[in-house]
């Protein structure tokens, strides 16, 4: 006979649910919020400002929980990783990508790719086993991004460049999720988040000075554009970040990055509607199905946790 539940690990979960779904707006509002900031402001000026801003917020709230943030000589390359991959790189290729496809593509494109490089790269590099069911998730994935992307081959070719972008920022990102599994176990998440996103900042800096625009942008930006630039750095970013690690702390990261397959849900439901984006019959359906992986490849036993940055890895 099973041990009802406490009413302290009910509250608990109950909370971490409330988090973690709030993460999931939050980060599937991104792709709302990028298009809106990129269809006026350069892409790597949006990038310096979204990044200045996190990193802000992120120090702030290491320095409020007591969280240090040292950085030292031999550590100089796993965060220049970190960044190249999950920031600079990832980020070049998602706001560019969202000038050229619609962004409810890159909403079910970038997080249904992560899990099926991740595993790739997992199994090359480390030679790790992959279960049935993650197997079964990746090739489920792939089925219904086949959809998605499938009408975009014969419709614009500046939309399948894009959806060639979000699908290499998947592969950033998946590398970004291998080299956390080692930063981790030099830096608090929230300390290498913090550093990373103000490197990030200073290499977008000199970027957004180069665009003939530049930063110029911001004083004709339309206040939709500012909500949008404003958005990534805070919800989009910081905050987003925060309440999963939150959430993370109650339940654990198996647990937590199930919830992960909610951010397509909530960016395709967000794109379509506020952008006025229109999706074929059959991409909806391919969305479904993407999503129908993304649990598959999440599920697993709750008493084998992952590490926080694989869970955080899932979560653009």
């Amino acid at each position: 006979m099973t041990r009802p539940a406490s009413p302290i690990a009910s509250s608990r979960d109950t909370t971490a649910a409330v988090l973690l779904v709030l993460t999931a707006v939050f980060f599937g509002g991104t792709w709302v919020a990028a298009p809106w900031a990129t269809h006026e402001i350069p892409p790597m000026v949006v990038a310096c400002v979204r990044f200045a801003t996190a990193a802000v917020l992120l120090f702030g709230w290491c320095r409020l929980r007591g969280i240090p943030i040292p950085l030292r000589r031999a550590d100089i390359p796993i965060v220049l990783g970190v960044t190249a991959t999950s920031v600079v790189g990832y980020n070049v290729l998602f706001l560019y990508g969202v000038t050229l496809a619609p962004a409810s593509h890159g909403a079910v494109i970038t997080p249904g790719l992560i899990p099926v490089f991740t595993l790739a790269l997992g199994r090359i590099l480390y030679r790790e086993s992959i279960a049935w069911r993650q197997a079964l998730g990746v090739l489920v994935c792939l089925v219904g991004l086949g959809l998605v992307v499938g009408p975009a081959f014969a419709g614009d070719p500046a939309a399948l460049a894009g959806d060639a972008l979000y699908a290499t920022s998947a592969l950033l990102w998946a590398t970004y999720t291998i080299l956390g599994r080692k930063v981790t176990t030099r830096f608090h998440v929230a300390a290498i988040t913090c550093l990373s996103a103000l490197i990030g900042a200073l290499v977008f800096l000199p970027l957004g000075l180069l665009d003939p625009v530049g930063f110029g942008a911001l004083q004709s930006a339309s206040p939709r554009a500012l909500v949008g630039l404003a958005y990534l750095g805070s919800l989009g970013t910081a905050l987003g970040f925060v309440l999963f690690y939150l959430g993370v702390q109650r339940i654990g990261s198996a647990r937590a990055s199930a919830y992960t397959v909610l951010i397509p849900l909530f960016g395709v439901s967000l794109t379509v509607p506020i952008l006025g984006e229109s999706l074929a019959p059959i991409s909806f359906i391919g969305a479904a199905i993407v999503i129908a992986g993304l649990w598959l490849t999440q599920r697993r036993p709750i008493d084998h946790e992952t590490d926080l940055a694989a869970g955080l890895a899932d979560a653009p």
